[in-house]
């Protein structure tokens, strides 16, 4: 479990690439800025670049105020057609909406950027913007290849040597270290850093250098095994952040020093300081990473465990509500570890399997293989054998995949040489009367052994010509199901994403509330949730059952603790093994969601109970709650229970639903696989 806070470091790091280029923060300069803008109300070019000047200023310590400097710089220029200003403005913008964790409008300001940029010809800004992309795909969506051709590109944009292109490509050559450190080569990582401590250096960009320290820090700590060095980079973070009063940079010098002490107050001590600073500039990510860290503090304590405290920070990090999935699997895998260690089994089991579930979303193949070993542990607990054992194969399969490549073959190289050397010593032994009759035996069958052979031989070629031809079909299926899925999320989820964009922005500039902007902004996040559940209805990787449960228990765990009610969800082990066909799974997943929706809405429920079973090939699915129920002649008016009973009767399922006032509700769902 330890290991995943390398990587939780690294990525912290990696959201540096959402600095641009502010060295301000000094408040003469932001004061002299302001009173210019008092001076000159003129709503044209020269304003333009005071509120550029002044938002670049002021965006890492008073992200709110450089909100308002920002849309009144964008408003300007679109009415003067000003496209270096629009260019700067969205570039802003999305900073803006990355720290306030809104990564859909980020993406949609990036690339309105990267639009003007084209258009003035101004490498600079593509740099930037590419470099922002590059650690976007790696932060949200663990994409390192897709990261490091953003990167690339961004690098081959900053050919000229002004000061700020050297600035920048420093930037980018240290995102670019951090993900060849985490992809392990860190003889190439240190080597990239220390490139870009020279560029940085040189150029006296005191707010990426600290970045840049952190990292150093990192290796030298983690990797080169040298404390002392390590620290002094801590150090000189710490240092040059807050000499320019860069709050992250703050942060991040604290959260290196914290890593490196030894004593667990200090220790402590040093997460609170860089949870302090994240809080400051509202960064929900950071303050979610960095709760976690400090209850490990207390998980881990060479003074004794204290699983409650760890516990409680480890709940406070998954409160924040903070959409980076690895810290989300953070958060489930540690309150499971610690409740693991308190001996609350089922509870620890519900949240490993949250963090399974997502640890495979994003493909964090060590992290998956950490939380199966700790599964095992809580399913042997439990006495659970069966899954435990099933768990431990599956352990058993992620470490043979990890192995270096190289070490494969050089094992099965010298299991062939000693195969091989044991066959000769067995032959040497053999008599000669012994293989001069085995020798007449083989006279005798060879003609028969070589009409069986070679019908044999036929008989196994058809099947395999068969068989690739199946498999190339199956795979075409699946290919045209994921281009379909990727297609929707990429184009349609975009559009969708501009559409609620442009109504915020035309409801601002209106000025008043417009009831039929609302709508198109609610309307626009309806189809995005439901784009969701299609796209995931598509895609091949979840057509097995055991897919459709993990995603119903984390609906489920998502609606009702938000609501408060209590719930338990039980899924038969057997049903794991089942695959369904996509109507199949994706009409049992909608229904289950609408049912889930309504308890959630409007029963008043305290506590609900779910559970998924299977006998003799029958799949049966039953929801309870103690709430306030309703009248069913009346209900049967209603959209949502035509809506069940229609997704029931597309898969030849039989629904029963049954409610009284006062009474609570039962729905039950049963069908053949």
């Amino acid at each position: 479990m330890m290991q995943r806070f390398y990587k939780t470091l690294l990525v912290f790091f990696l959201s540096a690439a959402f600095f641009i280029s502010a060295e301000g923060q000094d408040k003469q300069k932001i004061d002299s800025l302001q009173n210019l803008l008092d001076k000159h109300p003129h709503r044209d070019t020269a304003r333009v670049k005071l509120l550029l000047e002044l938002a670049t200023n002021i965006m890492t310590n008073d992200i709110d105020r450089s909100k308002k400097v920002i849309d009144e710089q964008i408003q300007i220029s679109d009415s003067l057609k000003y496209k270096y200003g629009l260019a700067y403005g969205y570039m802003r913008l999305g900073y803006y909406y990355k720290i306030k964790g809104n990564d859909s409008l980020f993406l949609i300001c990036t690339k309105k950027c990267l639009e003007y940029a084209e258009q003035i010809k101004n490498n600079y800004i593509k740099a930037v913007m590419l470099s922002n992309l590059g650690a976007h795909q790696i932060l949200k969506l663990g994409n390192v290849d897709s990261a490091l051709i953003y990167f690339n590109n961004a690098i081959a944009c900053l050919n000229d040597t002004s000061l700020r292109s050297q600035e920048m490509l420093g930037q980018v050559l240290s995102n670019s270290g951090a993900i060849y450190l985490q992809q392990g080569d860190y003889k190439k990582a240190l080597e990239y850093f220390l490139r870009a401590e020279k560029v940085m250096e040189a150029s006296k960009s005191t707010t990426y250098l600290s970045g840049v320290y952190y990292n150093l820090s990192l290796i030298y700590s983690d990797e080169l095994k040298n404390d002392k060095a390590a620290k002094e980079y801590a150090e000189k973070a710490l240092k040059v952040s807050e000499k320019s009063n860069n709050k992250i940079g703050i942060a991040q010098g604290n959260d290196r020093l914290a890593a490196l002490e030894k004593q667990p107050p200090k220790k402590r001590d040093y997460y609170k300081k860089a949870i302090a600073m994240y809080v400051q500039i509202g960064d929900k990510d950071g303050v979610s990473k960095e709760l976690n860290m400090l209850g490990t503090t207390y998980a881990y304590s060479e003074s004794g465990n204290n699983y409650d405290s760890a516990i409680y920070y480890f709940e406070k990090s998954l409160a924040q509500n903070t959409d980076d999935q690895t810290t989300l699997m953070d958060s489930h895998q540690f309150i499971g570890f610690g409740n693991y260690k308190k001996g609350n089994y089922e509870k620890a089991l519900n949240h490993y399997l949250i963090a399974l579930d997502i640890s495979k979303k994003i493909q964090s193949t060590r992290t998956t293989k950490g939380i199966m070993a700790d599964m095992i542990k809580v399913y042997a607990a439990l006495n659970n054998y069966k899954k435990a054992f099933e768990y431990s194969q599956s352990y058993t399969a992620i470490s043979d995949s990890l192995l270096d490549a190289e070490k494969v073959r050089s094992l099965d190289e010298m299991n062939a040489k000693y195969q091989s050397e044991k066959k000769e010593k067995e032959i040497a032994l053999l008599t000669k009367d012994k293989e001069i009759q085995n020798i007449e035996i083989k006279k005798q069958t060879l003609l028969k052994n070589s009409l069986i052979g070679g019908l044999a031989l036929v008989l196994v070629l058809f099947f395999f010509i068969y068989k690739n031809y199946r498999t190339r079909q199956k795979l075409k299926l699946e290919s045209i199901r994921n281009n379909i899925a990727a297609d929707l999320h990429d184009d349609i989820g975009s559009t969708l994403n501009s559409i609620s964009l442009f109504s915020e922005v035309a409801k601002q500039e209106a000025g008043k509330p417009i009831a039929a902007l609302d709508q198109i902004g609610v309307s626009a996040r309806k189809i995005i949730d439901a784009m969701s559940d299609i796209v995931w209805t598509i895609n091949p990787e979840n057509d097995t059952f055991e897919n459709v449960i993990a995603r119903m228990r984390s609906l489920t765990y998502l609606l009702l603790k938000a609501k408060g009610i209590e719930f338990t969800f039980k899924a038969d082990e057997s049903l794991n093994q089942l695959s369904l066909p996509m109507p199949v799974r994706k009409n049992v997943y909608l229904l289950f969601k609408e049912a889930a929706n309504n308890l959630v809405k409007y029963s008043n429920a305290t506590r609900a109970s779910f559970h998924v079973s299977l006998d003799n090939k029958n799949v049966k699915m039953i929801i309870r709650d103690n709430g306030v129920g309703f009248d069913m002649e009346q209900a049967q008016m209603g959209n949502g229970i035509k809506n069940m009973k229609r997704r029931a009767a597309e898969i030849g399922a039989q629904l029963l639903i049954e409610s009284a006032e006062g009474k609570g509700t039962n729905i039950e769902l049963s069908f053949k696989t």
